[in-house]
């Protein structure tokens, strides 16, 4: 029943946040990597259940941030009735599902860390510094 909400909150609110795209991990990130890193199989499945339960609460959280910002929005559109108390639960309701997106994040980053080597580690750090790199030098060739 709860994965059945999740999903229809993920069709229903979630989706157009993420315009049809997911949230990308860096867990995510490290899957794409295995072959550098040389993971083995027993290493990507644990790495991907960890992607996938990482991405549902992402999506969980998010759906829920924007059922929050959408009634601020909602109650802030019209002035002369304003409940200040009501608008200010949900602002710190918007920020605990915030808060909870990013901590999904953290949490599947520190359980990733425990699966990959130190040899692993030192691969992917560096794979991910050459693609942060290569991001930034594509985004200042297109502003100039």
């Amino acid at each position: 029943m709860k994965r059945t909400m999740i999903i229809l909150l993920a069709l229903t609110v979630v989706a157009p946040a993420f315009a049809g795209n997911l949230p990308v991990t860096q867990v995510a990130k490290i899957i794409e990597y295995k072959a550098s890193l040389a993971l083995t199989d027993g290493q990507v499945k644990k790495l991907e259940i960890i992607d996938k339960n990482a991405v549902e609460k992402m999506v969980e959280a998010k759906g829920q941030a924007n059922i929050r910002l959408q009634e601020i929005e909602k109650f802030t559109s019209n002035w002369t009735n304003l409940n200040g108390t009501a608008v200010r639960q949900l602002i710190k309701e918007y920020y605990e599902f915030m808060a909870t997106y990013k901590a999904a994040e953290v949490d599947a980053i520190i359980q990733a860390r425990a699966i990959l080597n130190p040899e692993q580690l030192n691969k992917y750090q560096q794979l991910a510094s050459i693609d942060a790199l290569m991001i930034f030098m594509e985004h200042d060739l297109a502003l100039n």
